[in-house]
């Protein structure tokens, strides 16, 4: 057995030599450039949000290989060198005012199940970046070569309650929209019951996830009222919506609803994915069936 072993490592460590662990690296890294649900790689289709509102972006850092590498060398955030951290996320720094609360995330991730580390000062960004990429790998959803920072989308806490650890929970709807025939396929609401409920487990957060959708009777507003409200607005829009051609087949694009702050209120577009890259994808639905994925 132990000769067995002795035989395996020895192909392991030939075949993996540190030329070959850095081209996998470097294709690795190309690979995630490339990735259609990283931030630059969808936002830029966009030529005019119409009547939808948008957070203003304050930075769009793209890393370089080199300093993806740099930035994970380690998974151990005491032995993080935060100098060096910083000196990558200089750029992006930079264009940052001391004391401003910021919306982050690295290029397809934004770690909102731990929201707290979603929203960033000049002061602590590399960390909470450090924490959103490492919560990024493993759950594997790709986004480490860049950063995107956006303007905070703040709340009134006496009206808007949270989740997830600073989370205010508003409505939202996810809309599965065909990029060639510029047509809404199909509607969900993003906190749909039965599929988010079983999965809050913090009994905080499920309380305030009940009282969201009026199982206790005692919110004034009608989430599905709401919704459906938001919904038909959406839909009466979504043409105003006009993208360059670039992105092609169904995409989902999802939507919250501001409506407790006077200066926020409106409908914003805050993400988008392909389609089978999404929750509530559904082929069955789609008009023109899996060819138009």
């Amino acid at each position: 057995m132990a000769s067995n072993i002795s035989d395996i490592m020895k192909k392991f460590t030939s075949y993996y030599t540190p030329e070959k662990l850095i081209e996998l690296s470097k294709s690795s890294y190309e690979d995630d450039r490339n990735y259609p649900e990283n931030f630059s790689n969808w936002y830029k289709h966009i030529v005019d949000f119409g009547k939808f509102r948008h957070a203003d972006i304050i930075s769009n850092q793209i890393f370089t290989f080199d300093e993806t590498e740099a930035m994970r060398d380690t998974d151990v955030i005491d032995k993080v060198d935060w100098n060096k951290y910083n000196k990558i996320l200089e750029p992006t720094i930079n264009k940052m005012s001391g004391g401003r609360l910021y919306n982050i995330k690295n290029g397809a991730y934004s770690n909102k199940f731990d929201f707290n580390t979603s929203i960033a000062t000049k002061s602590d960004i590399a960390k909470q970046l450090w924490l959103i990429n490492y919560n990024s790998t493993m759950f594997d959803t790709g986004g480490y070569t860049e950063l995107v920072v956006r303007e905070f989308i703040p709340s009134d806490p006496r009206k808007i309650p949270t989740i997830y650890n600073g989370m205010p929970l508003r409505e939202e709807v996810r809309v599965f929209y065909n990029m060639e025939t510029h047509q809404i396929e199909y509607v969900v609401d993003y906190w749909d019951y039965d599929y988010c409920e079983p999965n809050i487990k913090n009994k905080t957060d499920n309380i305030v996830f009940n009282w969201f959708h009026n199982k206790f009777g005692d919110r004034k507003e009608n989430h599905r009222s709401i919704l459906n409200t938001v919904t038909a607005q959406i839909k009466n829009d979504i043409n105003t919506l006009k993208f360059d051609g670039g992105l092609k087949g169904v995409w989902s694009i999802d939507f919250m609803y501001v409506n407790d702050l006077d200066e926020y209120k409106g409908i914003w577009l805050i993400d988008m994915a392909r389609a089978h890259r999404s929750a509530y994808y559904d082929p069955e639905k789609l008009s023109g069936g899996k060819n138009n994925e």
